[in-house]
């Protein structure tokens, strides 16, 4: 099974990606085949509204979404999606990525999904909420309250024993409603 780690973070190497890379570890340990993609090295466009993937099936804009986003979250058993906390919501790279996705709708159902944010002090729980409201709105299967790492400056979020222990907590939980769930997922 695949586990797809979809990191919203513009800074490389930074709090949000490496609270994202635990998780993928954890789920590596489980078996799982994982794979990151990174917003910030991909050409993401955000959405025009032009409704054409209503009638088409999907994105006329010919960009990475197209060529690689949209065939890794359809190959993905495992969706966990890392956002920076930025204005009490998630980063514009998470936000266009999300909104992206209104061409996949029905095709994710039954995936299972985590959130993962990274930021100091409040907006954590309405970003975790625009990842879970993304996650619903797919009909794809919550697994877990979500992973809120506090952190700043580089390797700040590696010192938050919680965040390290939800990020693990959250692996397990979402390898083991995977592995129910395939029959799902298979029809």
């Amino acid at each position: 099974m695949l586990a797809l780690g979809v990191c919203g973070s513009p800074r490389r190497g930074g709090n949000t990606e490496a609270l994202l890379g635990i998780v993928l570890e954890h789920l590596r340990s489980y078996g799982f085949d994982t794979q990151a993609l990174m917003l910030r090295d991909l050409d993401l466009k955000p959405c025009t509204g032009c409704r054409c993937c209503v009638g088409r099936g999907s994105c006329v804009i010919n960009d990475d979404f197209t060529r690689v986003i949209a065939p890794a979250l359809l190959s993905a058993d495992v969706i966990v999606v890392a956002s920076p906390v930025y204005f009490n919501n998630v980063s514009a790279l998470t936000k266009a990525f999300m909104d992206r996705t209104w061409c996949l709708r029905g095709k994710l159902r039954f995936k299972v999904g985590g959130a993962v944010v990274v930021g100091r002090g409040y907006g954590a729980e309405l970003a975790i909420t625009a990842i879970h409201a993304f996650m619903l709105k797919h009909e794809i299967i919550l697994t877990h309250r979500g992973v809120h790492g506090e952190g700043y400056e580089a390797g700040e979020v590696l010192r938050d024993g919680r965040a390290l222990k939800d990020a693990e907590r959250l692996a397990e939980v979402l390898a083991r409603v995977a592995e129910a769930t395939a029959g799902l997922r298979a029809r």
